[in-house]
């Protein structure tokens, strides 16, 4: 692509001159700081929860609800559970307190309970009494010690409930940012330079469209991959900060963890998604006369984005397959996934691949018209 990186440089040295890049990746993300610490200061501390018993929920057993004995002057109850153990323990029905034991598989049964609650950690080991009596119930008469009989413990530490509240704002907090950028950059990269004349200039040079329309859309990439990773990165500081001073974060980053294969994709998300809204703001500012006429012709765009990403905010539980193959709501449904320790390999591919088919498309369209009357004049 000969040419591109001189295109490039030439929309970088635009940018850099914006007056606006002092607000948008200094001043925000700032105050977006302040916003996270401050909050998270100034909510009330507690000791603890205040629930009134504690339960072991069982799930995949049919068992009736009974009380069977007391501890600190709480009763403890038995309860059967019918919501997926997954879900159930990030709703608000189970406590610090409680366990859960998924009974789905009598040969494989999970515990789900907190190590850092004495209380959970005693109904934890009344919870694998029970699993084992079950067990010599189960195959009375058979080899003793048979391998497909296992017991998993699992911490929800990792998985904390605060982590709900970042899950559902982060999608919003990335989305928004990435589209004011671009409806700012990118609406003049080409409406910009017909209104100063020297769009005109390019179009007779020498340089191929391919080239002259990558070099524009990379510099915007760029420049939204970066604001993206300011904003993202100043949150986590601030996590990192309310937990140093011993403090727990409004938006809940501390305990979330990914695998390195995550990672990886997550990074292609953020270069693909970069890269297709940028995309999208130089084919709308192929066919406008100047940039106030294209940041208008974007509104529409960054309306849809914006609703795509509030949507996701009131999802509950788990989404279907096909849900991972809508534009932009995919991306805010697999991060929630990530958030809340459920993301599953297969649809983060459904996300990578759709997110790149996508892009694809985009471009085509917008080097077919380029070479439109309707651009030239």
């Amino acid at each position: 692509m000969r040419g591109v990186g001189k295109i490039f440089h030439h929309e970088m040295q635009k940018i850099l001159k914006e007056k606006s890049l002092l607000f948008g990746f200094i001043l925000l993300p700032v105050l977006t700081l302040f916003v996270t610490v401050g909050i998270s200061m100034l909510r009330p501390k507690t000791s603890g929860e205040n629930v009134d018993s504690y339960s072991m929920f069982f799930y995949g057993l049919e068992i009736d609800s009974y009380n069977i004995g007391a501890l600190d002057d709480k009763q403890i109850w038995i309860k059967k559970v019918d919501e997926n153990p997954a879900d159930f323990v990030l709703s608000d029905d189970f406590h610090h307190s409680d366990v859960l034991v998924d009974f789905s598989d009598v040969e494989h049964v999970t515990i789900y309970y907190y190590e850092s609650n004495s209380v959970s950690s005693y109904l934890k080991m009344s919870a694998e009494a029970f699993v084992r009596e079950s067990f010599d119930t189960a195959y009375k008469g058979q080899v003793t010690g048979a391998s497909f009989r296992s017991v998993e413990l699992t911490d929800i530490n990792e998985k904390d409930t605060t982590n709900r509240m970042i899950a559902m704002l982060l999608p919003y907090m990335l989305i928004l940012p990435l589209t004011a950028n671009i409806a700012n950059f990118a609406s003049d990269t080409i409406a910009g330079d017909k209104a100063r004349g020297t769009f005109y200039q390019v179009m007779l040079s020498p340089v191929p469209p391919l080239s002259l329309i990558m070099g524009k859309i990379f510099s915007v990439s760029l420049i939204s991959l970066v604001s993206s990773a300011v904003y993202i990165g100043i949150d986590i500081l601030g996590s990192r900060i309310c937990e140093a001073a011993g403090v727990k974060d409004v938006f809940g980053f501390a305990g979330v963890s990914v695998s390195m294969s995550q990672i990886l994709l997550i990074l292609l998300y953020a270069v693909l998604l970069c890269y297709l809204f940028s995309n999208l703001g130089v084919l709308i500012s192929l066919f406008c006369k100047d940039q106030n006429q294209a940041q208008t012709a974007q509104i529409p765009v960054t309306l849809v984005c914006t609703l795509a990403s509030m949507m996701s905010m009131f999802r509950f539980g788990t989404s279907p397959s096909s849900h991972y193959l809508i534009p932009v709501y995919n991306i805010c449904l697999i991060f929630q996934d990530l958030l809340n320790a459920r993301a599953k390999m297969d649809n983060m591919l459904m996300v990578a691949i759709s997110l790149l088919v996508l892009a694809v498309g985009v471009l085509i369209l917008t080097l077919a018209s380029y070479k439109s009357e309707k651009v030239r004049t």
